[in-house]
């Protein structure tokens, strides 16, 4: 049976030294602000996780929700606005939006110094120069967890399952900082199960239920599935679990696993970005 690699352990420690660090600076005060266009499952669960979060180390919280058919200037606006407030200290564009929105152009509508989840072009420009205080969320969790349950990557082969905005592009940037050794495949990969049978760390963010089985990965390789989604109203990760797990070293399940460390990355950074 795989070593089962759970984030809420080491989200736990982070959120602890965010609530300690809060209380010591009483006279600063934090505020994030979610906006949600549309409804989404997945969504709305990582929304409540992060208002429960920001409750509970003391951070204000807000959620501004626009109904499905609301325009992309209409959305633009309200975050343009809301990051000029000096109240607000960190902005999140919960993504997916809606497919006729020009996605990035909404997303660098967020300040510099409110952007949590490195979203926006410049935010993100930086962090691939090296020049950002702070680490895309998932990015961080991932190497955390790794770094956490002392798995060695260095000089193995990753593959990255996924280029996405949240969780591929940004991990593989980490990667190439971290000069690891890599493979990046995605929906247009021909025969992907020959590059993630290759893996001795496979790394999954498509979102796509179930689609990495035991009969694509080596014997002993070590999961981290970033990937949520909903199938049959339950979440569930890239990775057939219950498939796999008796064949890998070392796997996080879905959910537990990576998504509770990326929201205490995401607080941190926030932390991180008020402090500047």
């Amino acid at each position: 049976m795989a070593q089962l690699l759970y984030g809420e352990k080491i989200a736990e420690e982070i959120l602890e030294g965010l609530a300690k660090q809060k209380r010591r600076s009483a006279g600063r005060r934090s505020k994030l602000v979610v906006f949600q266009v549309g409804e989404n499952a997945i969504s709305a669960r990582y929304i409540r996780e992060k208002e429960e979060v920001a409750e509970r180390i003391g951070v204000r919280f807000s959620l501004v929700k626009f109904p499905k058919g609301t325009s992309q200037k209409k959305v633009k606006e309200a975050v343009e606005k809301t990051g000029k407030s000096p109240s607000v200290t960190g902005i999140v564009v919960q993504l997916p939006l809606p497919a006729k929105f020009a996605v990035q152009d909404i997303l660098d509508a967020i300040p510099l110094e409110k952007d949590v989840d490195v979203l926006s072009s410049h935010a993100f420009g930086l962090f691939a120069l090296g020049k950002l205080p702070i680490i895309p969320p998932t990015a961080h969790a991932i190497m955390l967890l790794l770094e956490h349950y002392r798995i060695a990557w260095q000089g193995k082969h990753i593959v990255v399952v996924g280029a996405g905005r949240l969780v591929g592009l940004p991990t593989i940037l980490r990667l190439v900082m971290e000069k690891a050794t890599f493979s990046s495949v995605n929906e247009k990969t021909k025969s992907l199960a020959a590059f993630t049978k290759q893996a001795d760390i496979l790394i999954s963010g498509a979102g796509k239920p179930k689609i990495i089985k035991s009969s694509m990965l080596k014997k002993e390789a070590v999961v981290i599935d970033a990937g949520t989604s909903l199938e049959k109203g339950a979440a569930s990760g890239d990775v057939d679990f219950n498939n796999v797990v008796s064949k890998v070293r070392a796997i996080t399940p879905v959910p537990g696993g990576v998504g509770p460390l990326t929201v205490a990355c995401l607080f941190e950074n926030l932390f991180i970005l008020s402090a500047q």
